[in-house]
């Protein structure tokens, strides 16, 4: 494999260098994985920015990350970055023959894989849905499998937020399956075994064991990850500012190094944590869904917004910019001079990258990127996106 000399020393390296300071930054323990079998893939959770360097500790064998494509499209970083480790893309909201193809190509050559096997950092600090295509994976490279579990990763960064919080974190391997125990398994079987593994749900570990997560602004962008106002039912008025969580028609709420919320007067706040309200958030939106009316209507719209067709792995084409809106039929955004239109049938998929960068995938095979420069929550147009094609598969 072409560098393939070059990545192993530059993945030793960076274990030395980073260890002590990921350990100190993230009040970070782990322990060594020890893997019987060659070559293996490792499926991990996903909550951090930095959970590569965070599973690389436990892992003296160098491996290849199956990374977003977004960071091959950095022009010069990107580059250094390919130099030095060479991750194999991967474009949300997008079917990738291609990074299969690489995966199942390294490990032919011998080399070891790490995936985030949901594929994007948890909103509410309980493990995502897993890819059902991970145990089609797992099942076709008859390679061994590798689950790894990080814990803590949520409240020490929330996706929605700006900042880093200081608790604890830790990392260790799950269970490791061997080549013949994947091959007397079904697809289903290793899906589940992998859902298993890797499952977190961040406030069921703060009931059993409350660690505070200290920080600046702990509410600061929340409204990218939570939407919908419980107290008037409304989209898009919801604020973090500092510590509080807030609306105009008089909610108010303390976000507390704990990861709960607060009543600022004394009163019970309507949610306890972030994940009990995206889930009646979600269930909310489900329900709109299904008594939308007959004709087209704007359902949700935000300002200042860019549209880009994106170039895999290779760069972004700025289309235009201005307002964007959803209704129950189309995805548009309109600028001074052009109105872009993506009949929602004809999109096949919605995700998102980072906090609020919404990406999405046509039946044509082209993907777009849509970004903010101000708090904007992408995640209600995935969920809004999800509950109207489902409406649509039903009257089907």
């Amino acid at each position: 494999m072409k560098g393939y000399s070059r990545h192993q020393w530059v993945y030793r390296a960076l274990r030395f260098l980073m260890g002590p300071y990921l350990k100190h930054k993230f009040q970070y323990t782990y322990e060594e994985a020890k893997v019987k079998h060659r070559p293996y893939i490792v499926l991990s959770n996903h909550n951090t920015d930095w959970d590569p360097f965070l599973v690389g500790l436990s892992f003296p064998d160098p491996m290849y990350f199956v990374a977003s494509d977004h960071i091959f499209r950095w022009g010069l970083i990107s580059k250094i970055i390919k130099y030095l480790v060479s991750p194999i893309p991967r474009i949300k909201a997008n079917k990738e023959v291609e990074t299969v193809m690489q995966i199942m190509r390294r490990l032919n050559d011998g080399a070891n894989i790490c995936i985030f096997a949901e594929g994007n950092r948890s909103f509410t600090g309980e493990t995502g849905q897993i890819f059902l295509s991970s145990g089609k994976l797992i099942k076709r490279c008859r390679a061994a499998l590798v689950t790894y579990r990080l814990e803590g990763g949520y409240l020490s960064s929330p996706r929605w937020a700006k900042r880093l919080r200081r608790g604890k974190m830790s990392g260790r391997m799950i269970r490791e399956y061997s080549p013949e125990e994947i091959a007397q398994m079904s697809v289903d079987e290793i899906n589940a075994a992998i859902a298993r593994d890797l499952y977190v749900n961040a406030d069921a570990d703060q009931q059993k064991n409350p660690v505070a997560y200290i920080g600046k602004n702990l509410a600061e962008n929340l409204e990218t990850a939570l939407y919908l106002c419980p107290r008037c039912g409304q989209i898009n008025t919801l604020t973090g500012r500092g510590n509080t969580f807030s609306c105009p028609c008089g909610l108010k709420l303390k976000f507390t190094p704990f990861g709960r919320f607060e009543s600022e007067d004394g009163t019970p706040p309507p949610f306890s944590t972030v994940l009990e309200w995206s889930r009646w958030q979600s269930r909310q939106i489900e329900e709109r869904v299904r008594h939308l009316p007959p004709h087209p209507e704007v359902i949700t719209s935000d300002q200042g917004q860019s549209l880009y067709r994106i170039h895999r792995a290779r760069k972004n084409t700025l289309l235009g910019n201005g307002l964007l809106k959803l209704t129950s039929q189309q995805l548009i955004l309109e600028s001074k001079d052009k109105t872009w239109v993506f009949p929602l049938d004809q999109i096949s998929d919605m995700a998102i990258h980072g906090s609020m960068v919404l990406v999405f995938s046509t039946t044509d095979r082209e993907t777009f990127e849509i970004k903010t420069d101000h708090p904007r929550s992408a995640l209600k147009y995935v969920e809004l996106f999800k509950a109207l094609k489902s409406s649509i598969q039903e009257e089907e």
